[in-house]
């Protein structure tokens, strides 16, 4: 039958050394991944079933293909990390006891020397059990410091190194160092025991398929609950299965090359952006859709895909990300930088990103249309529940085109029916340092004050939002005009009129100072005359030192906090488009 499969119980002894065991990772699956935790867990399953002379251990599954090209090796399309993590283990062994169980062999037919160890590596000088197409370098890495190498001198990776998922070896050594650690602290007659075990009692489950398409088909079956596998493996492996039953045997191998190429630059495009490829599937699956999804990402998008060429749908995808990277994520404008510190920031990504996608014609004003709704919202006190279906309703009316007055009336609408107008202003009013948007809305207004402004970085340690009069203001020296004062100073502590932004040096020097040496401070005197000569770079923070040296403010009190509260509200009404006269 051309859809079949043969599962075959083996032990690790003929999974490695018959005569049909040469195995390949073919160039669509991961690098290897495997760290110090799933090293951890291999070896204490194998040492526990080990002293618990458990006979038949089974320790999992792989599924092989034959490979479109013929061959006699098999393709690995799931159980590549496992296989390639036994097969370092063997050579780690290899190089800690050469002469392991050398007496041992003379005597036991079943015992496990050097010879076997070998022929489980490598089939001959020049064939190797295993070999990684996943990258020509990492085929050669691989060889190079497991095959071939010496790995009793390997030494243990940097951490920085062993994050570079696009660089294996580090990942192929920190294995072998593991192992390692492990097997000298037995010893070499325990360890040859050990070896025995594994080769003779430790058993794979082989599922041997006819051909990948088939293959890729079993291994979603049996990875449906997800298990390790993110959604991206999933819906590659999903799209390569398609590719095999779309194509002949004489073109699908260049089908899938093309392909891969394509996946390959979906991936540096989401480390270009800080986005999991998970992630912007799930922007590509909101677009696609243009609502709520019923079903699980990898669901979803398999309905999507199921009457598509999987060489169309890569391609869109790559554009997609492409518009994505280019006009949003790459962009410098204030208006750009003003969305990223919105929450629900897949919703306006998707959103933005269909309007540059689909050619819509009114981009620019369709962005401050969204900026508008999103903030507003955000600052009225609403959650995700609020916004999320308006958001799939957005995508659905730039996909079908419609016109930018008409979205705006929709919006307008929305902003109506829950009593916005209202909630704003009361946010605004009230204790605006402890909200999560405090820190955003200055650093928008900050912007607006600035022709091409930088982004600035408000997840910064180093950033501030300093209370001029500050919070402890009646235990300091210089604020007695408040604390005489008969209204309640803290009623403008934590108003908007109150606060800046300052960086941290320059935030802890002023917090807690007279007014004057604060604008010392401000302007990068330093609260001793000379320990920070940089002024404050950013123009809300100059503008109060500017008024001070200009003789317009000379003491901070109630009505300066107010002329600057209103600033910040009249900034506020231009940004975002709104009448605020009820809190002027």
């Amino acid at each position: 039958m051309e859809e079949s499969f043969k599962p075959n119980s083996l032990t690790i002894n003929k999974l490695l050394t018959d005569s049909d065991a040469l195995y390949q990772i073919p160039v669509y699956q991961r690098p290897y991944k495997w760290g110090d935790d799933e090293v951890d867990k291999l070896w204490d399953d194998i040492v526990e079933s080990y002293n618990n002379e458990e006979p038949n251990y089974f320790l999992g599954s792989i599924i092989t293909a034959k490979p479109s090209k013929g061959g006699k090796y098999l393709d690995i399309v799931d159980g590549q990390q496992r296989l390639t993590t036994l097969i370092i283990l063997m050579a780690t062994i290899r190089d800690v006891y050469p002469t392991i169980n050398r007496e041992e062999c003379e005597e036991d037919p079943f015992a496990i020397g050097i010879e076997q160890i070998n022929n489980a590596i490598m089939v001959s000088n020049k064939f190797g059990r295993l070999r990684l197409a996943t990258h020509s370098n990492h085929s050669s890495d691989f060889e190079k410091y497991i095959i071939k190498g010496d790995t009793s001198k390997l030494k243990k990776p940097y951490k920085k190194d062993l994050r570079k998922d696009e660089a294996p070896e580090f990942k192929f050594i920190n294995t072998s160092v593991e192992f390692r650690k492990r097997i000298e602290s037995l010893g070499e007659k325990e360890c040859g025991d050990l070896l025995n075990y594994i080769f003779n009692q430790i058993k794979i489950i082989r599922i041997d398929c006819s051909n990948v398409g088939f293959a890729i088909k079993l291994f979603q079956v049996l990875n449906a609950r997800g298990l390790d596998l993110t959604n991206s493996d999933l819906i590659k492996s999903y799209l390569i299965g398609r590719l095999h039953s779309l194509y002949d045997t004489e073109i699908v191998d260049q089908k899938e090359k093309q392909f891969l190429q394509d996946w390959i630059t979906c991936e540096g495009l989401a480390l270009d952006v800080e986005e999991s490829l998970n992630e912007l599937f799930v922007m590509y699956e909101y677009y696609l859709l243009g609502a709520n999804p019923k079903k699980s990402l990898y669901d979803e998008l398999e309905n999507q895909f199921s009457k598509d060429d999987p060489l169309d749908v890569i391609s869109d995808f790559k554009a997609f990300i492409t518009v994505y990277n280019d006009e949003v994520y790459s962009s410098e404008t204030q208006l750009d930088y003003s969305f990223f510190y919105l929450r629900w920031s897949i919703y306006w990504k998707t959103i933005v990103t269909t309007a540059l996608h689909t050619g819509y014609p009114d981009v620019l004003e369709l962005k401050k249309t969204v900026r508008r709704y999103f903030y507003l919202f955000w600052i009225s006190g609403f959650t995700l529940s609020r916004i999320k279906q308006t958001s799939f309703n957005l995508i659905k009316w730039l996909k079908d085109k419609r016109l930018i007055n008409e979205i705006k009336q929709e919006l307008e609408k929305s902003i109506r029916e829950n009593r916005i107008q209202d909630r704003f202003e009361s946010s605004l009013k009230g204790n605006v340092y402890q909200e999560a948007w405090c820190k955003p809305l200055l650093a928008i207004i900050e912007m607006n004050q600035i022709d091409k402004p930088e982004y600035i970085n408000i997840s910064d340690r180093s950033l501030h939002v300093e209370h001029i009069l500050p919070q402890s203001y009646g235990k300091i020296y210089g604020w007695k005009h408040i604390i005489e004062d008969e209204r309640d100073g803290s009623e403008i502590i934590n108003s908007l009129g109150n606060l800046t932004l300052l960086s941290g040096k320059k935030n802890i020097e002023a917090s807690n100072d007279a007014f004057k040496n604060k604008v010392f401070i401000y302007q990068g005197k330093g609260k001793h005359g000379s320990s920070d000569d940089k002024i404050a770079s950013f123009r809300i923070t100059q503008m109060i030192f500017d008024q001070y040296n200009n003789d317009k403010v000379t003491e901070w009190g109630y009505d300066t906090i107010e002329n600057r509260r209103i600033f910040m509200i009249n900034q506020i009404e231009e940004l975002f488009q709104i009448d605020l006269n009820n809190i002027k």
